[in-house]
């Protein structure tokens, strides 16, 4: 009997079964993924038992948390959130280009999660046919797993979820010693599998609830990633539409447990422990001062930038013409909420702001939300429509309205569709606030406004040189041991969207 475990070999070769660090359960008898301890490896034996599907499932499931999980704390420097402290987290919060690789949250400073949303995809599916999924298409039917159609329905969700996250953040990708494909390739294998999953969810028998608490609805779960993927491929009508879907209230959510690999990394690494350090408005930044997007001079300070002590003006402005945020210590302005931090010590020279949107590493990642589709279906009908879901959002949270009606802020968004398009980019701004990487998404779609320093200049207080990602490259060896590409193909997935193709400073 031998182990099958990852390697760091090239994804593009057909891949098996994944090495996986994780406890696991049988889906149908526990409520979360650690109650009952099991090994932490499946055997290639194993993986051809029936009997293990549901297992086969829950690794799948756990593998794409935590990568999702160590990906949303990486993240938080392309979302301006951080700059980098301690030097033994500065692969984080650099605007790295490469994602990092390797085992998942090994160490609380660690932060590789590339090869976990990977894994979690080669274990659903392969060219190999070895996944989970494949197995329950074409090996065990419904005479050895009775509960197949909702087996299939989950890994098909978590299929799309896989590939709607690389097309969302890399400019290209290869699969299974495949070919190279564009992100708006990858979107549209995304799509595919939302179609997939909902055909399963019909043959189950209806809607069923997501296992371990992670949603109510898989048909709900499955209507917002269909929004997601569709806005992130430019299909804003088709998204707005998939968006009304999802009902007020909704969330799905990247499950946490306590301890490496199950912990939630954005309260370990940024708020519990403190590597790096929260940044207020970006008025130091030193390098270029020319946006590639339009070559427009960037402005000082960087608009839409900022997370200290944010706050909503008494005529419900939370951005001012140039994008600018306003700040609870503005003229009558009051708390947002929605971005909450404190002062701590850190891993650094002095105490720094960090968040508190969570306050301990079992708290729950939001990970597809009702409140991102509200924002979509804003951007997709603008006018009052825009602004009355905004209200909704604000109203949802305890927070003053965006606009009041007969307002000058109301007249001056109805008539000036770029001011209408900055308080919707501000709302997902500050409603995403450390949610997995959702304002990065919406950073890359919107480099005319929105900063990257691409290669140039240094964080403020320990001068780490900023690197060159918007959207990242694979990791480099799979342009070396993918027969079909090379490394002169990184960034060519790129070259129609402007503005979005990462610099090689750092490659």
């Amino acid at each position: 009997m031998t182990h099958t475990t990852m390697k760091r070999t090239s994804w593009g070769r057909a891949a098996g079964a994944a090495f996986l660090g994780l406890s696991l359960v049988a889906m149908g008898a526990c409520d979360d993924l650690l109650e009952v301890d099991l090994p932490h490896q499946l055997t290639d034996d194993a993986l051809s038992v029936p009997a293990s599907a549901e297992t086969q499932v829950a690794s799948a499931i756990s593998l794409f948390e935590c990568g999702y999980s160590a990906f949303g704390w990486t993240m938080l420097g392309k979302e301006d959130v951080f700059e980098v402290i301690a030097g033994v987290a500065s692969g984080s919060h650099r605007y790295r280009a490469t994602p990092a690789t390797g085992g998942c949250d090994s160490d609380s400073e660690d932060s590789s999660w590339f090869d976990q949303v990977m894994g979690a995809r080669a274990l659903i599916s392969n060219a190999g046919g070895t996944g989970i999924y494949d197995r329950l298409s074409t090996d065990w039917d419904v005479s050895v797993v009775p509960d197949n159609e909702r087996l299939r329905a989950i890994s098909a969700i978590y299929s799309a979820a896989a590939y709607e996250h690389f097309g969302s953040f890399f400019c290209e990708m290869t699969f299974d010693g495949g070919p190279l494909q564009t992100p708006a390739q990858i979107l549209a294998q995304a799509e595919t599998w939302i179609g997939t999953a909902q055909g399963h969810i019909a043959s189950a028998g209806g809607d069923f609830a997501m296992p371990y608490g992670i949603a109510s609805s898989a048909t709900d779960l499955a209507n917002g990633l269909l929004a997601r993927i569709r806005w992130a491929n430019g299909d804003l009508a088709g998204a707005a539409t998939a968006a009304a879907l999802v009902p007020d209230g909704f969330d799905a959510w990247i499950t946490r447990e306590t301890g490496p690999i199950r912990r939630n990394k954005i309260y370990d690494a940024g708020t519990a422990v403190g590597y790096s350090g929260m940044l207020g408005q970006i008025d130091w930044w030193n390098g270029a001062t020319t946006n590639p997007h339009t070559g427009a001079a960037w402005p000082n300070p960087i608009p839409f930038t900022g997370y200290i002590d944010l706050g909503i003006g008494p005529d419900g402005r939370a951005i001012d013409a140039n994008g600018n945020p306003v700040l609870e210590t503005d003229a009558g302005a009051v708390d947002d909420s929605r971005v909450a931090h404190f002062i701590k010590s850190i891993q650094g020279p002095v105490p720094r702001d960090v968040p508190d949107k969570y306050q301990s590493e079992t708290d729950d990642i939001p990970f597809v939300t009702w409140r991102e589709m509200r924002l979509i279906e804003a951007e997709a009908a603008g006018g009052q429509t825009a602004i009355d879901i905004v209200n909704d959002l604000r109203n949802a949270a305890g927070l003053p309205a965006a606009a009041q009606i007969g307002g000058l802020y109301q007249a001056e968004l109805l008539a000036d569709d770029e001011q209408l398009r900055y308080m919707i980019l501000e709302e997902r701004r500050r409603e995403f606030f450390v949610e997995g990487g959702r304002y990065l998404a919406t950073k890359i779609l919107n480099t005319d406004v929105l900063w990257f320093p691409r290669g140039d200049g240094s964080s403020p207080e320990q001068g780490y040189t900023l690197q060159g990602g918007v959207r990242h490259f694979m990791p480099g060896d799979e342009y070396f041991l993918n027969d079909n590409i090379s490394l002169a193909d990184r960034g060519s997935g790129c070259a129609n969207l402007t503005g979005q193709q990462p610099t090689l400073r750092d490659f």
